[in-house]
């Protein structure tokens, strides 16, 4: 068993307030579960859902966040060889956002 699944949660019907902002299934499901329990942090990147979380005070935390947390936690060597297997799977980022973030854990 994969040790992730633990973390997948079933949300039977979006949020109104969710709903609203007119998001995608997959984003509107995250934003619902987060919003409707406190304390969890939504992980996105999608730009319009990560202006709906921010608006509706969800924190929120998109891949490259979540890699730098990794980098920063030891729980990774480096950052830059995952950044560059995500850009050659179609992961899409502009040079200076990644060299920025890059520079934040000293790569």
């Amino acid at each position: 068993m994969n040790e992730g699944t633990i973390y997948i949660q079933d949300v039977k019907q979006v949020d109104p307030v969710i709903a609203a902002w007119g998001l995608g299934l997959g984003e509107s499901h995250v934003l619902t579960w987060i919003y409707n329990n406190p304390g969890y942090e939504a992980i996105l990147d999608d730009r319009a859902a990560k202006t709906a979380a921010l608006a509706l005070e969800i924190p929120v935390r998109g891949t490259l966040g979540v890699i730098l947390l990794a980098k920063r936690e030891g729980k990774i060597e480096a950052a830059r060889p995952i950044f560059e297997q995500l850009i050659q799977v179609g992961f899409r980022v502009s040079t200076q956002v990644l060299e920025s973030a890059l520079r934040l854990v000293d790569e």
